[in-house]
């Protein structure tokens, strides 16, 4: 006990001491705020290195708020220091060093597209700290210090000459991808895929030397280049019996796909920048997708996700971190060289630390009271940080495609010593979507005081085989694409004429929300134990169990409730084929009608949910069979009720659904009505309703993919990846987007409430 009261005593003197008021300024002391503003910067690379988190807007002001913060503080840090002491001391030249070189090197994204104005900012910061080096210090500390201060400012300034470089080289490459796929498909048979992973700048060097030898005009790079790498290349160095990329070696061709996701990455980012996709119409793309990635496997289409999602990653590299323009002209080895420097030189710094003490001005003991315990915190959290950093970039997927194709062009490289340091590298580089879809229940989320967010889950095989089986249908049929609807329902007529005015609806919208009610309704209605729940207990996600559903009902139940829920989550976050701001307008009309329509008490059953709905669904309807709906949007809500009313709130059942017009011609009242035609017209069919429901709705998803513009994946690729992205990129591929100008990088006026205005 005595121990812990000395302990605890201990830690209050020294927060005492820390937080002293300098004598001279009368503040909080020098240390104090150099502790806080490291920390600050250290949370602010944290939260780059290991997002993107930008795709919520509390998350993204958050961050930008740091970003401001991270700048003031600094410089407020460093003015303090000239002000708290007679003269300039030791410790506050080593502090204001490490501070301008964290302030530079936190910054691994590039989310506000400041990249001009940030590094000017920061090289006055350094400009600052080099004079109060300049001032005077002893020389076992001016040559680290003096060092770190210049490896810095090489950094700023590299970067900064660098950063539009690579841009214009990123760009050129995309312009030089788009023109070879003009003509690849002349290149060989039609079964060779001659796709480009590297080397078309060198290739494109040689071709422009041969082409004004022989006075030619038109540039085409030649395949066979020995600079240049393609998926035919590397496919077949397996012929060789290779030790690396082996049929057995290379288990899965988990290590080629990775080069396969670069080259689909280059030609999948001219969709951003308005260029032609010239083989949107040629068949060996297709079958490239139907014969290779989306081979079934143990693992429910595995591959397919894994080739997406490093695909996607490289994409999410060019638009929000510094990836794509590290490594726009190879692996960033002068960057490491400076990282590592940088390292060594810190390192050394924590050395002479221990000799300021003995310097110091008696008059300024009383505030400086922890020098070497702050200091050799800050020189820990840089060396992590700046390892951590090389770690990111040495183990990264741009490094593997890099390492794979000098492998492939260089024949020296092929040796087991090689191979086997390949082999250890590859391990610590993973790319593996983790297969989680959000979940969104608007019947479950707004029908009681407290709205419940979207809950991940797994995305079970089932829903998976079914998504891709729908996918798979594609290519022999295009068309399928956009009759969702009548694959679904077109071998039961009498059903298609009933149902046929729910799909003719205005937006994409209203029929995500009029489908989503109606599944609902029918999960409530072919589910008892699901009536028995209560409403306040309950989470987005499908609410049946397993084990008390038929064996034979459970995979199409459970596609169709999945999707159902997917698809209503994709209006929270905009990202549906609809202007943005439409989405918005009419989810929150639908959520304020489903709680005046369906809430009770909050003490409810679905028992009591499924009753009013069912209510809803007997109402005298005007138009609403007819097809001619009224928007939903210019409609208002008269009684001004939402989410958050209390029981003491809820009026009338009587006069909220048999008095209140506004529930007729609604989308609620639409969903209801849909959901009680389904029923009565399979009546005891409980295969038959939620087979022909996972049909529709994975085919509505697929429509929903393909038709969402690509500004609008863009938008989401800040966060993790959706679903419906991985789809739209397969689909790309596929050629089923077609040769469209399908992903502008200069989005039109309506597209302008799909971007935050944080970004």
């Amino acid at each position: 006990m005595m121990a812990t009261d000395v302990a605890a005593a201990s830690i209050m003197s020294t927060m005492k001491m820390l937080f002293k008021m300098d004598s001279v300024t009368h503040v909080a002391s020098v240390e104090l705020w150099v502790l806080m503003t490291t920390l600050l910067l250290v949370v602010r690379f944290m939260l780059d290195c290991f997002g993107p988190w930008y795709e919520d807007r509390a998350m993204a002001t958050s961050i930008q708020v740091i970003e401001m913060l991270n700048y003031s503080m600094v410089h407020y840090t460093m003015g303090l220091m000239q002000l708290s002491a007679k003269k300039v001391n030791d410790y506050f030249q080593v502090w204001a060093v490490l501070l301008v070189t964290l302030q530079y090197s936190v910054k691994a994204g590039r989310l506000y597209q400041r990249s001009k104005q940030i590094p000017l900012l920061d090289l006055m910061s350094s400009f600052w700290a080099a004079n109060l080096i300049w001032m005077q210090t002893f020389f076992l500390l001016r040559v680290p210090l003096w060092l770190i201060w210049a490896l810095n400012a090489i950094r700023i300034i590299s970067y900064f000459a660098s950063s539009d470089r690579a841009e214009t080289t990123n760009q050129e490459n995309t312009r030089q991808v788009s023109d070879y796929m003009r003509y690849e498909h002349t290149l060989g048979s039609s079964h060779s895929y001659k796709y480009l992973v590297s080397g078309e700048d060198l290739a494109l060097r040689d071709a422009r030397r041969q082409d004004r030898r022989s006075g030619q005009y038109r540039i085409r790079l030649d395949p066979d280049n020995k600079k240049l790498v393609t998926i035919e290349k590397i496919w077949n160095i397996d012929a060789g019996n290779s030790r690396l990329l082996g049929g057995t070696k290379d288990n899965g061709n988990r290590l080629k796909d990775v080069c396969l996701s670069f080259a689909m990455y280059k030609l999948l980012r001219r969709r951003f920048y308005n260029l032609p996709i010239h083989e949107a119409s040629q068949e060996k793309t297709r079958r490239l997708v139907f014969d290779y990635i989306l081979q079934e496997n143990t693992n429910s289409y595995e591959r397919a996700f894994r080739v997406t999602k490093v695909e996607l990653s490289f994409l999410q590299d060019l638009f929000y971190s510094k990836h794509a323009a590290m490594f726009a002209n190879g692996f960033p080895v002068w960057s490491m060289l400076l990282s590592l420097s940088l390292v060594a030189a810190t390192v050394y710094l924590a050395y002479p630390v221990h000799c300021i003490p003995e310097r110091m001005d008696a008059a300024d003991k009383n505030i400086i009271t922890h020098g070497v315990i702050v200091t050799r915190v800050m020189v820990v959290l840089i060396i992590a940080k700046e390892l951590l950093e090389i770690y990111l970039y040495v183990f990264s997927q741009w490094t593997k495609v890099l390492m794979i194709c000098m492998y492939v062009k260089h024949r020296c490289l092929r040796n087991p010593v090689v191979e086997a340091a390949m082999r250890m590298m590859f391990w610590f580089m993973r790319g593996k979507w983790d297969q989680r879809i959000f979940q969104y229940n608007l019947l479950i989320s707004d029908s009681h005081t407290q709205r419940k967010f979207p809950r991940s889950i797994k995305l079970e095989s089932e829903v998976t085989t079914a998504i891709f089986e729908s996918f798979k249908g594609l290519q022999q049929h295009p068309k399928r694409l956009g009759t969702y609807f009548l694959n679904a329902f077109g071998s039961k007529a009498p059903v298609m004429q009933q149902l046929t005015w729910a799909i003719e609806l205005e937006a994409d919208t209203h029929r995500i929300l009029v489908w989503h009610i109606a599944t609902c309704f029918c999960e409530m209605h072919f589910c008892d134990e699901v009536k028995k729940l209560k409403v306040c207990k309950l989470q987005n996600r499908i609410l049946a169990k397993k084990s008390t559903t038929p064996e034979h009902v459970w995979p199409h139940y459970l596609t169709a409730v999945t999707l159902s829920n997917y698809c209503a989550y994709l209006l929270t976050k905009g990202l549906v084929p609809d202007n943005g701001i439409v989405v918005t307008n009419i989810l929150d009309i639908v959520r304020k009608e489903t709680f005046r329509a369906t809430y009770c008490s909050f003490s409810q059953s679905m028992q009591d949910v499924y009753k009013e709905l069912v209510e809803i669904a007997a109402l005298e309807e005007s138009e609403v069979i007819s097809g001619e709906v009224e928007a939903p949007e210019s409609r208002e809500d008269n009684n001004g009720i939402n989410s958050s009313t209390t029981n003491d709130q809820v009026p009338n059942r009587e006069d909220t659904i048999k008095g209140d017009d506004d529930i007729h011609n609604s989308i609620t009242q639409m969903g209801a009505k849909l959901g009680k035609q389904l029923i009565e017209t399979y009546e005891a069919d409980t295969v038959g309703i939620w087979r022909d429901l996972a049909v529709f709705w994975t085919g509505f998803l697929l429509h929903l993919a393909a038709s969402t513009r690509a500004a609008k994946h863009k938008t989401r690729l800040v966060g993790k990846v959706e679903l419906i992205t991985h789809l739209w990129a397969l689909l790309s591929h596929a050629g089923f987007l077609g040769n469209t100008r399908h992903g502008q990088t200069l989005l039109d006026p309506e597209d302008l409430s799909d971007v935050d205005p944080l970004r």
